[in-house]
């Protein structure tokens, strides 16, 4: 990963906040972008040199594309895109707003496959490139009471597996992570209320999100299940 631009999306804490940490310590150089501007600025301090911050909500095509314009300028043509930014809760279907439902849509799906299509020209000119989908272990095993965040685990699914075939012959890489149960804010959580070997502490997870981009340009993860061993799947 040494000196390669890396953008990870929901960076200002969660897993998106390890992932960006651990990419780091891996030599790349990272934007790092969320809605949240002084967790993002608090990261950028903590990490020091290599690190670009940009603070944009991903469900506004006009944030978004300035914040692309922004680390292009800053760090050049991006080689890896993680897609982590997303947004869940767990409650009955019809007590859901109209709203809240498509926010969920947007910034877990749509949001998602339009920043992937605006790095595309880039990774084509190079002939490489690597995308990398946060999805869920929900996106294979779905569960009562989060119908419409796994909706959008299915289709990112679908979606990450049909443009992996259609990339390959770039040179682009499209794999992605499912992972179970993690210790983060996500929903209506809180980090730190629960811990190993009931939930998966994120600094493993984004281990693993390393991992799987560092291999050789030849070897496609194309999907990756990772679940504390006391979770049910």
């Amino acid at each position: 990963m040494e000196g390669k631009h890396i953008l990870v999306t929901g960076a200002s804490r969660g897993l998106g906040r390890s992932i960006a940490r651990k990419m780091h310590e891996a030599s790349a150089r990272i934007s790092i972008t969320a809605r949240n501007l002084g967790e993002l600025e608090s990261l950028k301090n903590e990490l020091g040199d290599r690190v670009e911050i940009y603070g944009a909500d991903l469900n506004d095509k006009t944030q978004r594309k300035n914040m692309l314009r922004y680390f292009r300028e800053k760090s050049g043509p991006v080689f890896g895109l993680v897609n982590n930014a997303g947004a869940g809760w767990y409650r009955p279907f019809d007590a859901f707003s109209e709203e809240e439902d498509e926010f969920m849509v947007n910034l877990n799906l749509t949001s998602l496959i339009a920043l992937t299509r605006e790095v595309l020209p880039d990774m084509k000119a190079a002939q490489n490139g690597s995308i990398l989908n946060v999805a869920s272990d929900l996106a294979r095993r779905p569960m009562p009471n989060m119908a419409v965040y796994t909706a959008t685990k299915h289709a990112l699914a679908g979606f990450s597996q049909s443009l992996a075939r259609e990339l390959k012959s770039f040179n682009i890489k499209v794999q992605m992570i499912l992972p179970g149960m993690i210790d983060t804010d996500f929903g209506d959580g809180s980090a730190g209320n629960n811990a190993p070997p009931n939930v998966l502490d994120p600094n493993d997870v984004a281990d693993v999100v390393v991992f799987m981009m560092n291999r050789p340009s030849y070897l496609l993860m194309d999907e990756v299940h990772i679940h504390p061993i006391n979770q049910d799947f």
